[in-house]
């Protein structure tokens, strides 16, 4: 009875909300600061790298050598490990998450310590978020924009003669419109560049004008990421 009103005094007065929101902020801004090289590598060299580099013997049994991005990309000899933009179907979290057969389950040695739970939710945002090997909106997010945007939103296009907005860098993009701006580091919904990019906005404008040039679901969840993780210039 008493853990009953306990419950629904929270839950009326929402602080039950606050703390789950309070929550996902903490949990966003660590992956936000992810990265191969910082944290994934890391991750991988502590469970995986025995084994999975020359002379080791997951490497002589599968050819997985996981000294590098681009030999971890390679995957085995008898396929690829990580599939970018698809982590529940990655080979490697397969493995990691114990999907599979459990005597090949990743790491294979019983001695060694298992992926902490935040650490295989960090490979899972990584390969989610395209598993990348480089600075995300130089290689990743400004070239869908240039394909997308920048022929109008630059000046002399009819989008930066309309209301101002310059997407040719990374300080003009951050800087909008002459009305607002456009972006909301750490939150995409509300940002009016995804506003306008997923037809959302009240008065049915839709980024890009050209019907026939949409955006795929891929890049705009690239974009999407991007911003929920703070739209950094790296």
């Amino acid at each position: 009875m008493i853990m009953n009103r306990f419950m629904n005094t929270i839950l009326s007065t929402g602080i039950f909300a606050a703390v789950l929101l309070g929550g996902m902020e903490t949990s966003n801004a660590k992956v936000g600061r992810a990265g191969f090289k910082d944290q994934i590598f890391p991750i991988l060299e502590t469970y995986c790298l025995d084994c999975h580099q020359p002379g080791g013997s997951g490497y002589e049994k599968s050819g997985l050598d996981m000294t590098t991005y681009e030999s971890l990309m390679k995957g085995t000899k008898f396929g690829p490990m990580v599939i970018p933009g698809d982590a529940f179907a990655s080979n490697l979290m397969v493995l990691i998450e114990g999907r599979a057969n459990k005597k090949i389950k990743m790491p294979h040695s019983s001695y060694r310590q298992e992926p902490t739970r935040n650490d295989r939710r960090l490979l899972r945002v990584w390969i989610n978020d395209g598993a990348g090997n480089s600075a995300a909106f130089r290689d990743k997010i400004f070239p869908i924009l240039e394909m997308y945007c920048v022929e109008c939103h630059a000046p002399g296009g009819i989008g930066y003669e309309t209301n101002g907005l310059d997407m040719r860098t990374h300080e003009s993009l951050l800087k909008g419109t002459k009305f607002g701006a456009v972006i909301t580091p750490g939150n995409a919904f509300t940002s009016n560049l995804m506003v306008m990019i997923e037809g959302r906005s009240k008065f049915g404008l839709k980024m890009p004008y050209v019907d026939t040039r949409d955006l795929s679901k891929r890049e705009k969840h690239l974009i999407r990421a991007w911003i929920n993780r703070g739209a950094r210039n790296d």
